[in-house]
């Protein structure tokens, strides 16, 4: 069996393994409130089309890209809507979309070197598998977004080698999906094609591959647009909810990344008179609402949203800030507190008694004297939960093994393309200039708008790639320098 193949499947195996630790005790029609693509496919299932992504009967959506949701409603179809079956099925497409990632990273990588490819996929398995909150938590949907970014890297590497049919229908076929999945996935298909064009132009008659392709995405995002346009009256290219982010990361938050209890107030799926007001006014109406505001701060204040950009980008590039103030109760608090909690901002309810603390990273200094003055029935056990909850989240994300993270999910891969570059006398390797470039239209639209680490999982195949090629380049650099 070719080592490629060989380390395909056993990389599925480790996926498979610990998709079926991390997942399967937890798996029941409860677990979970499916979120805003879930409600939608939902409402395709049942006959309401393309609509309600916080439920409730609201209407036509364009809040959700359409990909995620069509997968999440061919589950539902076949196994029910928001079953424990339906979501099993979701677990097996997630670990067969990154084992086919994983695949598609190996072949691409291939014919850099035996460390590339070592290297890159040895770093995804890891990423995939170990990272806390990662794709493998209880269907996230950022399988997808790698999946399709490994597909995008791979044919356009392959196209640019040798062209032929399979390379070709597959790059066309990924080229019409991308954008449908992710916004800068749309950016990133753009850039890599303009590449490819660029590097088979010598050879006009290999120009129609890469024309081939941008003409799918092309019909994919205006098939999409003339959908939103005659279900919202507006044209609205991949989503709808662009100032709505703005105003939540820019006006909302002070310094340009939300936490918990931010999204808490101003989100339609937490809080119900943001629920009412989205229902009453339809969301186109509802996300002008926010165009306004948002404007008027900008220009208010230039060069804070400057600096909320800036701040945005370090935790993209620098060290990703995974922590936004959320922690999980385990004490079952009774109704009335459960509601005062939540009515001070405190607690997200989830489930009769439970529910996700807002504040956990707040010092206790500030907390206790705010947790006595709710006229809490048990405020002593409310505390004991608090307290335990926050020491737990210290260690988590403020320990050795959170700092690790926050630099592997961002700064490393970033140093890693800037020391391969070095090592290879100032030029980077084909499969290091993709990852550059569909790591940045990854985060480029989130970084101006509303960035947070879940906007950073979708680059995971992409820094597995960055950490190969700088592997590869390391080790012929030491090659190169090594007597003869």
């Amino acid at each position: 069996m070719r080592p490629t193949r060989l380390a395909a499947l056993a990389g599925l195996l480790v996926i498979a393994l610990a998709a079926l630790a991390r997942n399967l005790p937890s798996l029941s029609p409860g677990m979970r409130n499916w979120a805003e693509p879930g409600n939608v496919a939902a409402a395709l299932v049942q006959g309401r089309g393309f609509s309600d992504p916080f439920d409730g009967g609201t209407g036509p959506t364009a809040w959700v890209s359409p990909l995620p949701v069509w997968v999440e409603a061919a589950a539902f179809l076949a196994c029910g809507v928001k079953t424990a079956a339906a979501a099993k099925a979701l677990l097996a497409l997630t670990v067969a979309g990154l084992a086919a990632a994983n695949a598609l990273l190996l072949s691409a990588l291939a014919p850099l070197g035996r460390w590339a490819r070592a290297v890159a996929s040895a770093a995804f398995l890891a990423y995939v598998t170990l990272l806390p909150g990662g794709p493998l938590e209880v269907l996230s949907e950022a399988w997808l977004d790698l999946l399709l970014s490994a597909a995008l890297v791979w044919a356009v590497l392959a196209a640019a080698r040798s062209p032929g049919a399979r390379t070709g229908t597959a790059l066309v076929a990924v080229a019409f999906l991308a954008p449908l999945d992710n916004a800068g996935l749309a950016l990133a298909t753009g850039l890599l094609l303009a590449g490819l064009a660029w590097t088979l132009r010598a050879e006009p008659r290999r120009l129609a591959l890469p024309a081939a392709a941008a003409i799918g995405a092309a019909l994919a995002v205006g098939l999409w647009t003339a959908r939103n346009a005659a279900a919202l009256g507006r044209f609205v290219p991949l989503k709808s909810n662009l100032w709505f982010e703005l105003h939540l990361a820019n006006v909302d938050s002070a310094d340009g990344l939300p936490r918990m209890e931010t999204v808490m107030r101003r989100l339609p799926y937490f809080d119900v008179s943001e629920f009412n007001r989205y229902a009453r006014l339809g969301e186109m109406a509802y996300v002008d609402s926010f165009r306004e505001p948002s404007l008027r701060a900008i220009r208010a204040d230039p060069a804070h949203f400057l600096g909320n950009v800036l701040r945005r980008a370090r935790v993209a590039a620098v060290f990703c800030r995974s922590e936004g103030g959320g922690a999980f109760t385990r004490h079952a608090f009774a109704p009335g507190d459960a509601a005062r909690l939540a009515s001070a901002g405190e607690l997200i309810p989830a489930g009769p008694a439970g529910g996700l603390w807002t504040r956990a990273d707040a010092s206790p200094e500030s907390e206790r004297p705010l947790l006595q003055s709710l006229g809490l029935s048990d405020e002593p056990a409310a505390w004991a939960d608090w307290s335990a909850t926050h020491r737990d989240y210290e260690a988590q994300f403020h320990g050795l093994a959170g700092t690790a993270v926050g630099y592997l999910t961002a700064g490393v891969p970033v140093l890693a393309l800037l020391v391969a570059a070095l090592a290879a006398g100032g030029r980077l390797a084909p499969p290091g200039l993709c990852a550059l470039a569909v790591g940045f239209c990854l985060l480029f639209p989130f970084v101006l708008v509303n960035h947070n680490s879940r906007h950073q999982m979708p680059l995971l195949a992409m820094q597995a790639v960055a950490l190969g090629v700088c592997a590869q380049a390391l080790a012929d650099r030491a090659c190169r320098g090594s007597p003869s």
